[in-house]
């Protein structure tokens, strides 16, 4: 399949032969220019000759003067069956079509790994005011050059995420953003071996590797939306419905929408009429023109069942504008980095959905981070330089030596980081013992944060699920939080305020034994009062909450029970018609009533022996 022609001179055209209005072909050429040199617009103009897309007319009898104007015929233009564009880079060439769908691509453009790009992200750190540099600003003779491969960088540490900052170097540009290396979505424990964890999950991570990694495979034949589509069900979490879903994707969307200003169908709303639309439709695009507005009205109705096909979508969207804008301008740059914060959510909404919902969350509860997931997280100290050991949970482990944990630390602003396998150390049981004088109050604080969540997980996780009721765990929050506040005395405290008891009552003053030998033996007792008044806690909280959801259930059983009653005392009191039992209109006697005269008239053989009145 072979088109040259380049999508953007039909929105460049449009704006000078809106409404039918013809150019010289000097004219349309001279508006290319800015575009593309001169020989590439003389082709353009020709091509779409050829192709019927702009026709001859005269005009004047005189002159003889020939101008071009686009076809108002529009069944008349021949329209290629499959996308003439690429999918990846945009643009025309020697395109190879998708078996299972009209979209096509480039043979170089084709993705080994469909969840990543073929093209540099460009980063907004550090340009503020500006925007960010194209992947290519050389032009190219063959198109399909402008969006080269990226080769895999090498791991450096960036902020709060799994992506990996690369080096500058002459051919790349600055503060670019590549995607990270292949992470573990499995929760790997410290305590555990690699090779001891036993998942059916590994099975299909090697076949996935095979289909899509591999240069042979036949998954390569397939564009790059079908190949996603394949793969949606085994990528989307378990246990996610399409209604938590999309109040997940609601959260992300909400975020980074603001991206994208303008979307092709809200352009060419405002700019052009009907038929001009319709001409442009028919000629550059072969699917649904999605925008923003659609995107969210998916969103809202919940149409998505999977992560990927939201993806997808985005994908879609990103393909339209490029091919509407062109591949090197402001409106195509925007999907790019609406793409990458977009890809980073749906990575951290497959690593754990409760997470990522408990921290767009975070203004329903000051404690959202002590909530239990559905996914087991473990609880560790992570060591960083010039801080003691922190209380974090594993997010995800890396694949390759050396191994780093992603964690995200308690207490704070929750921040997260790559730390090195020799720094993690497991949290033991005893969170009592880690409260000490010299802590700072930040990390009493995460403690604290780390205890509450301790508590909390050994209720049931679906108490503080998408459909739990937030009252309910709210209350579980503060039992826990005022537990943790009683529990949280360190045990010299707990020491001095028993001696002061006891000096207080006894009149005579008694010697005092060294503090040594008094803090192991009051350390001790405290210690065994904690343990026990922690597990009767436990026990208390459990029967509170199965108490409170109780008299839930009865009270709405009550509710129901007095709507019911009430519709059972308007029943009795309407009058009925004493021949079709409808609701009746007017009394013939004390003892009979009708909806009608002709129920009326039909009963009267049956009632006149009873009837009061004509007696």
């Amino acid at each position: 399949m072979r088109s040259d022609f380049p999508p953007l001179a039909i929105r460049i055209w449009m704006h000078k032969l809106k409404k039918g209005v013809a150019l010289p072909a000097a004219t349309l050429e001279k508006c290319l220019l800015n575009k593309m040199s001169s020989d590439a617009a003389s082709l353009s103009v020709a091509n779409a000759c050829e192709r019927g897309i702009l026709v001859p007319r005269t005009e004047g009898t005189r002159s003889k003067r020939v101008s071009l104007a686009f076809c108002q015929k529009l069944s008349s233009l021949t329209i290629p069956a499959n996308d003439p564009y690429c999918y990846e880079c945009h643009l025309p060439g020697d395109l190879k079509e998708c078996p299972a769908c009209i979209r096509t691509f480039h043979e170089s453009c084709r993705r080994k790994d469909p969840e990543k790009p073929n093209y540099c992200v460009p980063s907004d750190k550090g340009q503020p005011y500006r925007l960010p540099q194209n992947e290519s600003d050389e032009e190219d003779e063959n198109p399909t050059e402008d969006f080269p491969q990226t080769p895999t960088p090498e791991p450096l540490l960036d902020h709060n995420s799994n992506i990996n900052e690369g080096h500058v170097t002459s051919d790349t540009p600055a503060f670019l953003k590549h995607e990270s290396l292949e992470w573990d979505d499995d929760v790997f424990f410290v305590s555990e071996r690699k090779g001891s964890r036993q998942r059916k999950q590994a099975n299909v991570k090697d076949e996935h590797q095979t289909n899509l990694d591999s240069d042979t495979s036949s998954e390569l034949e397939y564009c790059t939306r079908c190949r996603l589509l394949k793969m949606a069900s085994l990528h989307n979490p378990p246990q996610l419905d399409k209604q938590e879903l999309a109040s997940l994707l609601k959260y992300s969307w909400g975020t980074h929408h603001s991206w994208l200003d303008r979307d092709v169908s809200k352009y060419m709303a405002k700019n052009w009429n009907d038929r001009d639309r319709a001409l442009v439709k028919r000629i550059l695009f072969k699917t649904k023109i999605l925008g923003v507005a659609d995107i969210e009205r998916n969103i809202a109705s919940k149409k998505y069942i999977y992560l990927t096909e939201f993806l997808v979508d985005l994908l879609d969207l990103q393909h339209n504008i490029a091919v509407f804008y062109g591949p090197k301008s402001v409106e195509y740059t925007a999907t790019k980095w609406l793409l990458r914060d977009v890809t980073h959510d749906i990575r951290e909404i497959r690593k754990c959905p409760d997470c990522f919902r408990y921290s767009n969350e975070a203004n329903l509860s000051s404690l959202w981070f002590a909530k239990p997931c559905l996914q087991r997280h473990e609880l560790v100290f992570a060591k960083q330089a010039g801080s003691p050991p922190w209380p974090a949970k594993v997010i995800s482990v890396s694949r390759r030596k050396p191994i780093k944990y992603d964690v995200r630390f308690f207490g704070g602003s929750h921040s997260r980081a790559l730390i090195s396998e020799r720094d993690i150390i497991p949290i033991e049981s005893d969170i009592q013992s880690h409260f000490k004088p010299k802590n700072s109050k930040a990390l009493n604080a995460a403690l604290r944060e780390l205890q509450c969540h301790m508590i909390l997980s050994h209720y049931s996780a679906s108490q503080f699920g998408f459909y739990a009721d937030p009252k309910i765990a709210e209350n579980l929050i503060q039992v826990a939080l005022s537990h943790c506040n009683e529990s949280s005395e360190t045990p010299q405290s707990t020491k001095k305020r028993k001696l002061n008891s006891t000096s207080s009552n006894s009149p005579v003053p008694k010697r005092i034994l060294p503090v040594r030998r008094c803090s192991i033996a009051f350390r001790s007792e405290a210690l065994q009062e904690t343990g026990s008044s922690y597990a009767d806690s436990v026990i208390y909280q459990n029967l509170a909450s199965e108490i409170i959801q109780a008299n839930e259930e009865l009270v709405k059983c009550q509710g129901e029970l007095a709507v019911m009653r009430q519709k059972l005392e308007a029943v009795k009191r309407k009058r009925w018609c004493y021949l079709c039992l409808k609701e009746a209109a007017f009394d013939c006697c004390f003892t009979a009533s009708y909806c009608s005269g002709e129920c009326q008239r039909r009963d009267k053989r049956r009632h006149q022996a009873t009837c009061k009145v004509n007696q």
